[in-house]
């Protein structure tokens, strides 16, 4: 068997739900999707032909060393006018890495091989970005949200400046916003029931301002989704062009979508909130079992998003706020 006919084995094994994530969950659909691009893409046109049992931990460092040095960077037409820009480097290296690790260990699994080539084998690790949005990095923002167009005069969608608005005042990630649906959604307890996110099921409370946004959100008849895409049946799909509009508009570099659910992380931190608070705040993974009971907000909780949200809110629209100066701190990567 080849390592080619390897993955493809596994990808037909991870698509039915057979292969769990560190989570104990199937593997998402755009798991899948990233996970098909890296073997198609970097896995099979090196090793990809070579027998299973010729892999050894000498070929996955060359594998390691090939796509760091660029050798499998290449342009990729995606669909009618799509392309994607295939880079190396140490950080693809490593996931690709890790995915054929992984792909190995199901085959020690299924009996193909007795071990894991790719063990103990190094590679690149970085450190987890710390980057968040300063203070007047969000009063820019919001002034740009406020705006409605970039520096030509091109409107934003609407739906990317509620979504925008939403990841800074929940600390959500962007596909926890852009997937949510009205079911999902409790005014009446200030919270979101979401039903897939990254850890599973999760109970967040969200503040009055959030609550605010999602209430003047118009439903679209036939689309269960808050954020309606083109088509009825899916949700908004342009976030990865406009969310880059809007920061650019801001005069914000070096920031994503992700970098607005630090920035709240990070409020929350500067305004007392312990780490198991913030975590409770954006859905880390709880250690106990007994979450999986819990139908309403921790009152305490609730709190904390009330407050972490309207200090937030604040930063976004400083015109808007009657209380004076305020007298937090900076935004700090103390997480």
């Amino acid at each position: 068997m080849t390592v080619a006919d390897l993955c493809d084995r596994y990808m037909v094994a991870a698509e039915t739900g057979a292969i769990l994530t560190r989570f104990n969950r199937p593997k998402k659909a755009s798991t899948l999707a990233i996970d098909k691009g890296r073997i198609s893409r970097h896995i099979k046109p090196l090793i990809g032909k070579k027998a299973v049992d010729e892999i050894d931990s000498r070929a996955v460092k060359r594998l390691i060393s090939d796509i760091t040095t660029g050798k499998t960077a290449t342009v990729v037409k995606t669909k009618l006018r799509g392309r994607a820009n295939v880079r190396g480097g140490p950080a693809t290296a490593a996931r690709v890495a890790d995915l054929l690790s992984g792909i190995m260990t199901w085959a020690v699994d299924e009996g193909v091989i007795e071990h894991n080539p790719v063990h103990r084998v190094r590679r690149f690790r970085s450190e987890a970005r710390q980057r968040f949005l300063s203070n007047e990095e969000l009063g820019r923002l919001g002034v740009a949200l406020a705006a409605g167009r970039d520096n030509d005069g091109k409107a934003f969608n609407p739906h990317a400046v509620n979504i925008v608005t939403l990841l800074c005042l929940t600390g959500c990630r962007i596909g926890e916003i852009t997937g949510l649906r009205w079911g999902e959604i409790d005014l009446s307890l200030k919270c979101l029931r979401l039903e897939d996110t990254k850890t599973g099921k999760s109970l967040r409370p969200i503040g009055d301002t959030a609550v605010a946004i999602l209430k003047s959100q118009r439903r679209i008849a036939g689309s269960p989704f808050v954020f309606t895409g083109s088509r009825r049946k899916v949700p908004y799909q342009g976030m990865g062009k406009e969310a880059g509009r809007i920061l650019k508009a801001a005069n914000i570099e070096g920031a994503t979508p992700h970098t607005l659910r630090h920035t709240f992380a990070s409020a929350a931190s500067g305004l007392g909130y312990s780490d198991g608070t913030i975590a409770g705040l954006i859905g880390h993974k709880g250690r106990g079992v007994t979450s999986r009971y819990v139908h309403r907000p921790d009152q305490a909780l609730a709190s904390a998003a009330q407050a972490v949200s309207a200090e937030i809110s604040k930063l976004l629209n400083p015109e808007h706020d009657l209380s004076g100066p305020s007298n937090s701190p900076d935004l700090d990567d103390s997480l």
